[in-house]
């Protein structure tokens, strides 16, 4: 879904959550929000992103087995506050493979004031997706798993109000020039 301008290409969905990290701007005593099921290296990005700028990294424990998508929502609703700055959410949880009620979420989100990363790793080629029609900000995947593309490609999208200071985690050749422009030259 949505449109060509909104997308560029990662060499993983970690690599397009970096770059959403790194040109954020947080600041000492904001929260990141993600939950006990977030793939590692996405939580090892967030941990260091606020290590960095002082904001804390707040963990919401998701029970599992999951009795449904309510429980999903309520442990989430319990994680965040007035100070959560982005919430960081798997579309499916790699290693337990929860699907997780993403419109909800991102409502829950949105309205503590809350910006919202997908980390859709394993989405792409396994569930229909209208990546846009979610309603959150940004939206990392992979296309080398599910999707059957090779290794070194994926994907990340951006709402057109999220791309303005969007830059890749490798600032290269033409910054400043748009976002699909500095993202296609790495």
């Amino acid at each position: 879904g949505g449109r060509a301008r909104d997308y560029v290409f990662t060499e993983n969905a970690t690599a397009g959550v970096n770059a959403v990290l790194r040109s954020l701007r947080l600041r000492e005593g904001e929260e990141v929000l993600v939950t006990d099921h977030t793939y590692g290296a996405v939580r090892n990005a967030a941990a260091f992103a606020c290590r960095r700028s002082g904001a804390r990294l707040v963990v919401a424990s998701l029970p599992f087995p999951c009795s449904g998508p309510e429980a999903a929502v309520e442990a989430v609703s319990r994680a965040l506050s007035p100070r959560t700055r982005l919430a960081i959410l798997d579309h499916i949880t790699s290693e337990t493979a929860l699907v997780l009620p993403l419109p909800e979420l991102i409502a829950l989100c949105r309205g503590v004031g809350a910006s919202v990363l997908i980390d859709g790793a394993h989405a792409p080629g396994t569930i229909d997706l209208d990546i846009p029609a979610l309603g959150a900000d940004w939206y990392a995947a992979n296309l080398h798993k599910w999707y059957f593309a090779p290794r070194g490609c994926g994907l990340l999208w951006a709402a057109e109000a999220a791309q303005a200071d969007l830059h890749p985690a490798s600032v290269s050749w033409r910054l400043d020039e748009g976002f699909t422009e500095e993202f296609d030259w790495n």
